[in-house]
């Protein structure tokens, strides 16, 4: 038996154990893309060594998910490195290999045309009669395993403008496969028009029409502000009460505690519990990580809010300018950036509830228990 049949046995028999979960990275692609490699390689006309190498990296470019979804590529080199010096490869062929499933890495620069030909092959699906569903292979995968959630539109937009964007590094993947890629970009644009012409237009317009909605609006965002004001205040209370403990009363505790050991105890307990309140009034306040840029993808997409500042602070003046002038002069994506504004409001604002409410739970509880454990410890270790 060959090199490459016992790499086929191998990886088949690793990957069909990563479970159903796995709809898209399966055993299915990785044959695609070994069979892609090939096709590609033969057309810019390769020799056997070549051919063999692109074979096995393709092979086991995504072994790796067995170990790890995020940097799975390098535990794929990892499991790769280990078969082949079992089965006495060249040590210079090994690193190739090696070499060429880094390349598939997002983002990563193919340095020679054996790296080139297998990123081109690693997006074989962009090219497939059922390129759509496979997207959603695709998709409920980045939900599960990276908490990365779209609605329809949001997903067809992002993959119809990945698919703009994209160029395959070989003229023979792209006289292989261009020509099927851009007609599944056109398809995903349509469905996307579909979707933006229905529900989008009738709830924009009754905003746009309706003062009773607008003043709804209004309302909602002073309130949803109000509301944050006092979260912060509530948090802050329970930051100067706890500090104020943790600096005068447990001090003047401890001065007591040498004579008298019972106090350790409740002390210990009243000190656990200032500090956990702390910890959440503070996580309460913290201001929310933001990016600072907004890409003028986003915004014709309607999938942006240049009103609040953290999608734009990072941004030229230039660029801002042009990305406002692109939302105040359409009303849909304008009423869409009041929605996204009180929606994403609401979101921190329930976070930051969340945090308080746990906040002033764990002092109320903690308290009792500082008192309860302060009257067993004086009852029975005093004499």
């Amino acid at each position: 038996m060959s090199l490459i049949e016992h790499t086929e046995g191998y990886v088949s028999q690793l990957l069909e154990n990563l479970g159903k979960d796995y709809r898209y990275h399966d055993v299915t692609h990785t044959f695609e893309v070994r069979d892609a490699c090939l096709s590609i390689a033969k057309a810019n006309e390769l020799g056997d060594s070549d051919m063999e190498i692109l074979e096995l990296a393709a092979l086991f470019h995504d072994t790796g998910f067995v170990k790890t979804y995020n940097g799975h590529e390098y535990a794929s080199q990892e499991i790769a490195k280990s078969f082949l010096e079992e089965h006495q490869y060249p040590e210079k062929k090994t690193e190739q290999v090696l070499s060429c499933i880094e390349a598939t890495i997002p983002g990563m620069k193919a340095r020679n045309v054996l790296e080139e030909i297998i990123r081109d092959a690693d997006l074989i699906h962009i090219a497939r009669d059922d390129y759509v569903e496979s997207l959603e292979d695709l998709r409920y995968e980045w939900s599960l395993f990276l908490n990365k959630n779209f609605t329809e539109l949001e997903w067809l937009d992002l993959n119809a403008d990945f698919l703009k964007d994209h160029q395959f590094l070989t003229a023979a993947a792209e006289h292989l496969y261009g020509k099927k890629k851009n007609k599944n970009r056109k398809a995903l644009k349509k469905m996307a028009k579909k979707i933006q012409n229905t529900l989008p237009e009738m709830a924009s317009s009754f905003i746009k029409s309706s003062k009773s909605a607008q003043m709804m609006f209004k309302t909602a965002l002073r309130n949803h502000l109000d509301l944050s004001s006092l979260a912060d205040n509530k948090a802050n209370i329970m930051l100067s009460v706890n500090a104020l403990i943790i600096t005068i009363a447990a001090p003047i505790t401890g001065s007591y505690i040498q004579n008298n050991k019972f106090l350790i105890i409740p002390l210990a307990a009243l000190l656990i519990t200032c500090l956990l309140s702390m910890i959440y009034a503070t996580l309460a306040t913290r201001p929310i990580k933001m990016q600072g840029h907004t890409s003028l993808e986003k915004i014709r997409a309607g999938r942006a809010n240049l009103f609040f500042f953290g999608n734009f602070y990072k941004m030229k003046y230039d660029d801002y300018k042009v990305g406002m002038g692109e939302l105040l002069e359409d009303d849909n994506k304008l009423d869409d950036a009041i929605m996204r504004d009180l929606y994403f409001l609401g979101r921190s604002l329930g976070a930051k509830y969340s945090m308080l409410r746990t906040c002033y739970t764990i002092f109320m509880l903690g308290i009792i228990a500082t008192v309860l454990i302060f009257t067993l410890t004086y009852s029975f270790l005093t004499p």
